[in-house]
């Protein structure tokens, strides 16, 4: 790796994992945006569902990412109120499953 690559980037912008060029580039606040988009449609009126879906996809981006990019994700995460940890993943497949639950004895 030369010097150049491990310079960290200060503009809000991360590797976009969906390309095959290393060097495209997506703002973090987007790759948000659309992860909270897709939950929405996906997750109906249950905030649980949806926090366990947005935090579970944002995990698994910022996986994905070089270690570089990924304090840019968590502080953008952050600003929009998401702690990119596994231990809030974790608390948050705890709600889904217990509203599961709920929606299973209510039927």
């Amino acid at each position: 790796m030369n010097r150049r690559n491990m310079h960290l980037r200060t503009d809000g912008f991360i590797r976009n994992i969906h390309t095959r060029n290393p060097f495209d580039v997506i703002r973090a606040d987007v790759v948000l945006a659309r992860i909270e988009k897709e939950a929405g449609r996906c997750c109906g009126m249950h905030f649980e569902l949806y926090q366990a879906r947005v935090l579970g996809d944002a995990l698994d981006y910022l996986e994905a990412l070089p270690l570089k990019d990924r304090p840019i994700l968590m502080g953008a995460a952050a600003k929009r109120g998401y702690i990119l940890t596994l231990s809030e993943e974790e608390h948050a497949l705890k709600a889904k499953k217990v509203l599961m639950s709920e929606l299973a004895a209510n039927e």
